[in-house]
């Protein structure tokens, strides 16, 4: 495999899972660590478990450059300098690297984008982006050391 293959090709898992628990009239979304979901659902007490699964891609060196940028464009008003901005970075990095979902509304798959990403609940996409974090992270047995 070459390095200029193609970082488009280049998609990875990234699972999540969830439920709703019932509160008052409403419902609260849980979302529940791997492993505890997986042991939860294997013992029957995870019947009302789902699994969300996403399909991601790394950056090319172009994309990196480019949310860089975005996140960098905010002015200091006192003085005067670029300064980073986190949530824009992050928010690029989602919209850039979740490339396909398992999601569908009424039996509908529903296509990956910006506008869909913005309507999941805020702990479904803080998950799956600290998931897709470790993920690019190496390890010190990744590096040698």
């Amino acid at each position: 495999m070459s390095l200029l293959d193609g970082n488009n090709e280049n998609v990875f898992d990234i699972e999540l899972f969830y439920k709703f628990k019932k509160i008052g009239t409403g419902k609260k979304l849980l979302v529940i660590e791997d492993e505890k979901a997986k042991k939860l659902m294997a013992e029957e007490k995870g019947k009302d478990i789902e699994k969300l699964v996403t399909k991601w891609r790394f950056l090319s060196w172009k994309e990196q450059n480019e949310v860089m940028a975005i996140a960098s464009q905010a002015i200091n008003p006192q003085t005067g300098e670029k300064q980073f901005n986190f949530l824009m970075y992050r928010d690029a990095i989602i919209k850039r690297c979740l490339r396909g979902w398992d999601i569908t509304v009424n039996e509908q798959p529903v296509p990956v984008t910006p506008e869909a990403i913005d309507q999941l609940p805020g702990p479904v996409v803080m998950s799956l982006y600290q998931k897709f974090e470790t993920i690019i992270d190496y390890t010190e047995d990744e590096v040698g050391n």
